[in-house]
C-alpha cells in the first residue's frame, strides 16, 4: 500500500512540477521586442557603390566602397564602409578640391562626424599629402584631427606629430602635437 501511495504521490508532484513550469513559459510581446529593438540591423546594404552628398544642388563630396552598411539602433544612426572608401570633396564651382582614402569608415548621422582608420591618406588641392591610422572629420566644425602618429609631406618636407594633429579640412593651417621632421632651412 506505501509503494502505491508514494507511486501516486510521485505522479502528483510530477504533474505539478510539470503545470507550474508550463504556465511560467510565456512570451511576453513587450519583452520579445525589447530585444529586437537592441539588435543592430542593417537598414540597407549595399555593394560596389558611388555615393553622391549634395547640398542645394551641388556635389560636396563623391564617395566610392566595395561594401555600404546603413544601420540605425534607437537614436544611433550610422553609414558603415568596412572594406574601405575613397572621398573625393568638391568646393562649390565643382572643382576637386581633395580626397581621403582608407581600409575602414563610419559616418554617424546626427553628430556628422566621420572616422576613418587603418591606412588613411588624405590629400589636398595644392598637393599635401596627409598619413595616419585613424582620422576624425567633424562637417559640422570642418576640421580634422587624430590622436595618433600623423605625418605630413608637403613640398619636400616632412612633419610627424607623434601625438597627432588638428586642422581645418583643407589642411591649410596643421597643428602637430609632439612634432619631429624634415624642415628645409634657408641659410
Amino acid at each position: 500500500m506505501n509503494f502505491i501511495l508514494s507511486r501516486i504521490f510521485l505522479r502528483g508532484i510530477t504533474v505539478l512540477v510539470g503545470t507550474v513550469m508550463l504556465l511560467s513559459c510565456k512570451n511576453d510581446v513587450q519583452e520579445v521586442n525589447a530585444l529586437a529593438d537592441d539588435e543592430v540591423r542593417p537598414e540597407m546594404v549595399g555593394y560596389n557603390l558611388e555615393l553622391i552628398y549634395s547640398d542645394s544642388a551641388r556635389i560636396k563630396y563623391k564617395v566610392i566602397t566595395p561594401e555600404y552598411i546603413k544601420t540605425a539602433k534607437g537614436k544611433e544612426k550610422y553609414e558603415e564602409f568596412p572594406k574601405g572608401i575613397y572621398v573625393i570633396s568638391y568646393d562649390n564651382t565643382g572643382k576637386e578640391v581633395g580626397s581621403i582614402k582608407s581600409k575602414y569608415a563610419r559616418k554617424l548621422e546626427e553628430e556628422m562626424l566621420w572616422e576613418a582608420r587603418d591606412e588613411v591618406v588624405v590629400i589636398n588641392a595644392e598637393g599635401k599629402k596627409l598619413e595616419t591610422e585613424q582620422l576624425f572629420w567633424d562637417m559640422k566644425k570642418e576640421i580634422i584631427y587624430s590622436e595618433r602618429y600623423t605625418k605630413l609631406t608637403a613640398d619636400g618636407q616632412i612633419l610627424e606629430g607623434n601625438n597627432g594633429f588638428k586642422s581645418d579640412q583643407n589642411l591649410n593651417d596643421p597643428v602637430f602635437y609632439g612634432i619631429t621632421g624634415q624642415v628645409e632651412v634657408d641659410k
